[in-house]
């Protein structure tokens, strides 16, 4: 769109309208054609003020997840922002690197879940570019929870929520679009594999807000796709399509600030609970960590696993996953980088085709940067659709399915059963939990310095 264009639309007496009804409380923030933002805080009143924002470069705008008393007197001084906070909205903000059917799949489990939590009335509008945002209006949450005001919560809670939501629809999201993309057309739009396979990798539902969070203002143009942020019906969500949004058929008539008065409050309930339980387990877990191999020797390749000895004879398919697996299992059998790089190399050559060198030194790259381990040996899209998963006895330990958890404990457990290894065990003085390494050590110390002393 050329600079008239844009001045045109929002010349729209409902567009405007729109926009000054939305922004009240709110930071209100004009952003340029390349995506930088005017200046902060800033704030709009009436119609020219916008105009005014349009005839300076501004093509898209942004307004705060937090609602203000004053959004003008806000500062970089962060101490002063509870004071003038009046509240804030929980927007759920959905992007797809599949495509927009994807995020509309994501965007269903979360409007089904919130309908199951009796939230009947919220926001839906489609973001301008890749997704969908979903809005629970600020008077939707109880005034106060957990006997503090709600308002004075934020960041906490929104990112309680999102993690809650995320968790609640994370299965049946991955399920669905395994059901409707391979693996190949996953990890395609993934710059690298990751560690563990995760739906929000393809489809992100944003999970973490900060001080003075901006999203794309109900019917704002975006200045990439020329799209406008179009409000909609939640029943219209299967239907609607980008020609929806064009700005020339885009109108402006649906809310997105809609609510029922504490509708939220079994939501919120139920995160808090979620989030309280899964800190606890999270810290009897750090409580009972078991102790760890310590091993700073190169560990040589007739230990290698299996799959790991498998895949470095070459292969055909599954190459670019397979890149990011042997990388990260010879970081973590401690050969150097120089070995790692010619290893590497040597494997690919192997493969039929071989992969672009281009690749291999990318992947290499990103992998000095960014230290990963690879993929559990239940992870079907690294191992066993390709069909690498070819378990051994060692896999097995002795029984009739795999005990070994990761590719690389299968040296380990070798090395153990063979005493090539110890594990690094401390024992623990329930008196004064003072750390052992040996039982021996602990009796000598229970004896002398509280008297107590084991029975033989």
């Amino acid at each position: 769109m050329n600079r008239q264009q844009v001045i045109a639309y929002y010349s729209n007496p409902a567009v405007l309208t729109q926009m000054i009804k939305n922004a009240s409380g709110r930071e209100f923030v004009g952003a340029f054609a390349d995506g930088g933002y005017d200046s902060r805080p800033n704030m709009i009143q009436y119609p020219n003020d916008i105009l005014q924002m349009v005839k300076k470069g501004a093509v898209s705008f942004h307004m705060s997840v937090e609602r203000w008393k004053n959004p003008m007197q806000l500062s970089l001084d962060k101490e002063k922002y509870e004071k003038f906070r009046t509240g804030w909205d929980l927007i759920i903000d959905i992007d797809s690197k599949l495509g927009l059917d994807e995020a509309k799949i994501a965007t269903k489990h979360i409007c089904n879940l919130l309908e199951r939590y009796g939230i009947k009335k919220y926001g839906l509008k489609f973001s301008g570019r890749r997704g969908f945002h979903i809005c629970i209006a600020s008077e939707a949450f109880p005034q106060e929870i957990d006997f503090l005001s709600t308002k004075e919560q934020y960041p906490r809670l929104p990112r309680i929520i999102a993690r809650f939501i995320r968790k609640k629809i994370s299965k049946k999201l991955m399920k669905e679009l395994q059901k409707r993309k391979s693996a190949k057309e996953l990890l395609s739009v993934l710059e690298s594999p990751p560690e563990k396979l995760s739906p929000f990798y393809f489809v992100n539902v944003e999970k973490d807000w900060g001080s003075r969070h901006l999203f794309r203002a109900p019917y704002s143009l975006n200045e990439k796709t020329w799209l406008v942020s179009l409000p909609l019906k939640i029943g219209d969500i299967d239907s609607f399509s980008l020609s929806d949004a064009l700005p020339e058929n885009a109108s402006a008539k649906e809310e997105f600030f809609i609510y029922e008065k504490d509708s939220a409050m079994d939501l919120i309930t139920d995160a808090l609970d979620w989030h309280a339980f899964h800190k606890k387990i999270k810290e009897e877990k750090k409580q009972k960590e078991r102790p760890r191999i310590v091993w700073d020797k190169k560990i040589s390749e007739d230990l290698f696993p299996p799959c790991i000895k498998y895949i470095m004879q070459g292969i055909s398919d599954g190459r670019k996953r397979s890149v990011f697996t042997l990388i990260n299992f010879l970081r973590m059998m401690n050969w150097t980088w120089e070995e790692i790089e010619e290893k590497t190399f040597e494997w690919n050559a192997k493969n039929k085709p071989p992969l672009p060198r281009s690749v291999i030194l990318s992947q290499l790259r990103w992998s000095q940067n960014n230290v990963r381990t690879t993929a559990n040996c239940d992870s079907a899209l690294f191992y066993i659709d390709e069909g690498f998963c070819r378990p051994d006895n060692t896999c097995k330990g002795g029984t009739n399915k795999i005990t070994v958890k990761n590719p690389v404990n299968y040296p380990f457990r070798i090395m153990r059963e063979k005493g090539m290894i110890k594990r690094n065990v401390q024992y623990s003085c329930s008196d004064c939990k003072k750390n052992f390494h040996t039982m021996q050590g602990l009796n000598i110390h229970r004896s002398r310095s509280h008297g107590i002393y084991e029975m033989v």
